[in-house]
C-alpha cells in the first residue's frame, strides 16, 4: 500500500482518479512492504493501477536526445564510443550477410556467429509472434555479440571501456530478493572487462543494472512500459545507491530504451531490429552503457556498496540486525564544508517508488578505516531528492536549515521530550568536468547538454519533456535511532509514542516557528533505551515543514502531506492558511487508521475486513470525494462514533476513548463545531450554508490546541498506568 506524498511545489500532470494510496516500504529490510490491512492481491492491484498512471500521465515518448544521457565522460571517450559503434555494427552486418570480417579486426568469427544466429531470427519476426519467450534469447544474443566485440576492442588496450553489459543466465524469473510473485523477463548486469562473455548468474534485483520487459507484439508497447515501471521500482527498493534507473522494452522486433527520473519517464524512439538503423541504435545504447561512468548508469558515486562476507564484518553485533548489503557513505556538511564517512548497518526505509523523493534511511556508524560494522554510536542517515523552487543552498524550506534551527534552539535548553538532532547536513556533491557540483536534476540534464525548464502552467507538446521540477540531492545525519510505529506492543505504548511526538511537534512550532505539515504513521518513530523500557515518540521528516511566524504560526494554503492522514482543508486545498490544527487533525486520522487496521500483527485486519469499514474511503477516490467522506465522519460525535470509533479493533479500550476526545476537541468546539458548512439545520447531513467551520476555526486555534494538549496529558497518564 503506497502512501502517496503530495508535493505542493511540483507540477503534477494530472490528478489521478481514483486516488489510491500507494505502497511505501518502511521496514527494516529494503523493499519490505508496510501494509496495514492490505492483502498481497490488494497491493498488486494498487501497484498495477499506479504503474498505468505512470504510463498515461508521466511518460514522454520518442525523445531523440535520450541517448545523450548515457555517454562517456570525456571527449576522447565519446569519440571512442562512436568508433566502437561503427566497428561493431559493421561486424554484425558482415556476419549476418556472410561477408568476411576485415583483416586485423581481432574478432573471433566463430564466437560471434553463435550469437548472430539468434539476431538473424529476431530480424525476421515482424510486428508480432505467437509468444514473447523467443525474444528473451534473441535479445541476450544481441547483448552478448556487442560484449564480445567490446572485449576484443579492450584487448587492444582501449582505456575507455569501463565494463561489459551481460544478460542473466535465466529468463522469466522471480528475483530471490523480491517480496512479490512477479517475474522479470530479462535482467542485465555489469561485469568487469575481464569477465567471460556469457550469460551471468543473476538472481536478485540488488545486482541488476536494469530490467528488460518483452512483449510479443508491437501493439503492446504501453503494456511493456507499465510492467517495466512496475518491476523497476524493486531496483530502488533493493539498491540504496541508485540515483535513477534505466530500462528496456522489447515489442516483437522493436526495442525502446527508458530513463526513469524523479518526475518523468523518458522513452527513446523505436529501434526496429529488422532495419540496419535500428540495430545500430541498440548497439549504441549497449556500447555507451559499457563505456560511461557508473554515475551515468544511475549509481551514486558517494555511496560505495559493501557486502558482508563473514561474521568478522559484524563482530559484536546481532547478525540478524545487519543487512547483507551495506554502504560506505560520504556525508558532506554544507556549513563546515567537510565530508564525514559512515558505514551503514541496515536500511530502515527504502525508495521503492519510480517517482518522487526517493527517500532512504539507514542506521549507520562513523567510518573508522574499516567497512566492518563497529559498536560505535548509531546514527540515522536520510538520503532524499526533495523539490525546490530556489537554488539549492538558498532554499528557505530546506530540511537541513530547519533542523539546524531546531538544534540551535534546543542545544542549551533541551526539552523533556526527544527530538531529531542534526549531526551532519548537506547536499550531495559530484565531480563534473573536474568541478565539484551539487547533485540536482539540472546536473543530470547537463550531462546530455539539455537545459531543464521549470514547469509552466501550460507547455507545448514538442518540448514538454524538458519541463521538470528542480530537485536537489540532500543527505542528513541525525540521532536518535528510532523504529517503525508498528513495533509498539499494545495500545498504551502507541498512545505514549503519539503523545510524545506531538509534544515535540508543539515545542518545534512554538520555539522554532517550524510547522511540520506531514503527521503520518511513517513520520512518528518509536525510541527505546532498552528492550523492556517504556517507549518514547520521535517526530521526524521535516521535508514538508515550513518556517512560519511564531505569532501567526500559519502557512500559505497549499496541498501537501500523506494520504490518508491529510486534513480536510489540506485535501481540498482550501483557500485558508494551514495551521497547527491541520496537523492535529492528521494525528486524529493516524489514531483512527491504526486503531481500525490493527497496531500489531495479531490484531491486523484483512483486506476483506477493511473493505467493510467506512474508513477505507479515506484513501480511495478524488480529493473532493475523500474530503466529503471525512466531513461526514467528523461532522458530529454521533457520526464519528458510528462510522469510525465503533469500527476499531475490539481489543482496544483506550484508543476509542482517546480518539473520541481528540475528535471532540477538534470538531466539537462551541464556536466552530462540525465539519460541514454552517446551517440552522442541526442534522448530520451536508448543508449549503456560507461559513465553513474548517475556515471558521482559524479564529479559535489557541483554545482548541489548549483542549488538545489537555487530552494528551490525560491519556498519557492513563496509558502509563495501563503498562
Amino acid at each position: 500500500m503506497k502512501t502517496q506524498k503530495l508535493e505542493a511545489n511540483t507540477t503534477q500532470k494530472a490528478t489521478v482518479k481514483p486516488f489510491v494510496t500507494p505502497r511505501t516500504s518502511r521496514s527494516s529490510k529494503p523493499g519490505a512492504v508496510c501494509s496495514y490491512g492490505k492483502s498481497e492481491k490488494g497491493q498488486n492491484e494498487d501497484e498495477v493501477q499506479y504503474a498505468w498512471n505512470l504510463v498515461n500521465n508521466y511518460t514522454h515518448r520518442d525523445i531523440d536526445e535520450l541517448l545523450d544521457f548515457a555517454k562517456p565522460a570525456t571527449t576522447a571517450g565519446q569519440e571512442a564510443a562512436a568508433q566502437n559503434v561503427d566497428f561493431i555494427s559493421d561486424a554484425m552486418e558482415r556476419i549476418l550477410t556472410k561477408k568476411r570480417l576485415p583483416n586485423g579486426s581481432g574478432l573471433d568469427r566463430r564466437l560471434l556467429q553463435k550469437f548472430a544466429n539468434g539476431i538473424d531470427e529476431w530480424m525476421k519476426v515482424g510486428s508480432s509472434l505467437p509468444s514473447e519467450k523467443p525474444l528473451y534469447g534473441y535479445f541476450s544474443n544481441f547483448a552478448l555479440f556487442v560484449a564480445q566485440c567490446l572485449k576484443s576492442v579492450a584487448a587492444g588496450n582501449n582505456p575507455h571501456i569501463a565494463h561489459l553489459i551481460l544478460p542473466a543466465d535465466r529468463s522469466d524469473f522471480k528475483p530471490d530478493d523480491s517480496n512479490d510473485s512477479r517475474r522479470i523477463d530479462v535482467g542485465l548486469a555489469l561485469r568487469g572487462i575481464g569477465a567471460s562473455v556469457e550469460c551471468v548468474s543473476l538472481g536478485s534485483y540488488a545486482d541488476t543494472l536494469c530490467v528488460v520487459e518483452a512483449k510479443h507484439s508491437r501493439n503492446l508497447d504501453e503494456n511493456a512500459l507499465m510492467q517495466l515501471f512496475l518491476y523497476s521500482a524493486n531496483l530502488y527498493a533493493r539498491q540504496g545507491n541508485r540515483r535513477y534507473l534505466w530500462g528496456l522494452t522489447i515489442c516483437a522486433d522493436e526495442v525502446y530504451a527508458c530513463l526513469m527520473l524523479n518526475d518523468g519517464l523518458f522513452v527513446s524512439p523505436a529501434m526496429r531490429i529488422s532495419e540496419l538503423a535500428g540495430r545500430k541504435m541498440l548497439i549504441s545504447w549497449l556500447v555507451r552503457w559499457s563505456m560511461c561512468p557508473d554515475d551515468l548508469l544511475g549509481y551514486d558515486p558517494t555511496m560505495h556498496r559493501v557486502t558482508v562476507h563473514s561474521d568478522l564484518d559484524v563482530a559484536g553485533s546481532d547478525n540478524d540486525d545487519v543487512d547483507d548489503i551495506r554502504y560506505r557513505i560520504d556525508c558532506y556538511d554544507d556549513e563546515s564544508m567537510e565530508t564525514i564517512k559512515y558505514v551503514t548497518k541496515r536500511t530502515i526505509m527504502s525508495a521503492d517508488d519510480i517517482l518522487g523523493r526517493h527517500t532512504r534511511c539507514f542506521v549507520a556508524t562513523r567510518y573508522s578505516g574499516s567497512d566492518a560494522y563497529s559498536s560505535a554510536t548509531e546514527v540515522v542517515i536520510k538520503d532524499a531528492w526533495p523539490p525546490t523552487n530556489y537554488p539549492p543552498l538558498e532554499d528557505p524550506r530546506d530540511e537541513i536549515k530547519l533542523l539546524r534551527k531546531i538544534h540551535d534552539t534546543f542545544k542549551n535548553n533541551a526539552p523533556d521530550h526527544i527530538y531529531p538532532e542534526l549531526i551532519v547536513g548537506g547536499h550531495v556533491r559530484l565531480d563534473q568536468e573536474a568541478v565539484s557540483a551539487i547533485d540536482t536534476t539540472d546536473a543530470i540534464f547537463k550531462v546530455a547538454g539539455v537545459n531543464r525548464i521549470d514547469p509552466p502552467s501550460d507547455s507545448d507538446a514538442e518540448s514538454a519533456w524538458k519541463y521538470q521540477p528542480l530537485r536537489a540531492h540532500r543527505r542528513i545525519v541525525m540521532s536518535p535511532v528510532g523504529h517503525s510505529i508498528k513495533t509498539v506492543q499494545n495500545e498504551a505504548e502507541l498512545i505514549i509514542v503519539l503523545v510524545e511526538a506531538m509534544q515535540c511537534y508543539s515545542s518545534v512550532l512554538d520555539g522554532c516557528g517550524v510547522l511540520h505539515r506531514d503527521i503520518s504513521t511513517n513520520n512518528i518513530l518509536v525510541v527505546r533505551d532498552g528492550k523492556d523500557t517504556i517507549p518514547r515518540g520521535l517526530l521526524i521528516d521535516f521535508d514538508f515543514a515550513v518556517k512560519v511566524d511564531t505569532h501567526e504560526r500559519s502557512a500559505r494554503p497549499e496541498r501537501s502531506g500523506t494520504l490518508p492522514y491529510m486534513s480536510i482543508a489540506n485535501i481540498l486545498n482550501l483557500d485558508t492558511p494551514r495551521t497547527a490544527l491541520d496537523d492535529w487533525e492528521s494525528l486524529l486520522y493516524v489514531v483512527c487508521w491504526l486503531a481500525t487496521v490493527g497496531i500489531t500483527s495479531s490484531h491486523r485486519v484483512s483486506d476483506a475486513e477493511l473493505e467493510k469499514k467506512p474508513i477505507k474511503n479515506w484513501r480511495i477516490g478524488s480529493p473532493e470525494e475523500i474530503a466529503d467522506v471525512k466531513r461526514n465522519h467528523m461532522h458530529s460525535g454521533d457520526n464519528f462514533r458510528s462510522n469510525i470509533a465503533k469500527k476499531f479493533c475490539e481489543q482496544y479500550k483506550l484508543l476509542p476513548l482517546f480518539a473520541k476526545a481528540l475528535h471532540k476537541a477538534l470538531f466539537g468546539n462551541g464556536n466552530c463545531s462540525g465539519a460541514y458548512l454552517d446551517d440552522d439545520d442541526d442534522s448530520d447531513k451536508p448543508t449549503d450554508g456560507s461559513i465553513d467551520p474548517l475556515v471558521k476555526r482559524g479564529a479559535h486555534i489557541e483554545a482548541i490546541i489548549t483542549d488538545l494538549k489537555k487530552v494528551l496529558d490525560k491519556f498519557k497518564l492513563e496509558a502509563l498506568a495501563a503498562l
